[in-house]
């Protein structure tokens, strides 16, 4: 019976195989837009949520935001 040490481990190695073959099936970006060469910091901003309440970038410090802005013109 493996250790639950080893069944983490396996599980790590099998999650991080997984996640490179996902991001090989990426497609290459536009023409034009290059990826960053390090991690920009963005500035701080309140931003009104959907239910109306207002929520801080600094709430968000030292994670990944991910933001979707539409226009309709």
């Amino acid at each position: 019976m493996k250790s639950t040490q080893t069944r983490i481990w396996s599980f790590i190695g099998l999650a991080l195989a997984a996640s490179f073959a996902a991001a090989a099936d990426l497609p290459p970006l536009p023409q034009g837009l290059t990826a960053p060469a390090k991690a920009i910091t963005l500035p701080a901003f309140n931003m009104p949520t959907a239910t109306g309440a207002t929520v801080q970038s600094d709430d968000y410090k030292g994670k990944v935001i991910i933001a979707r802005f539409w226009a309709t013109w």
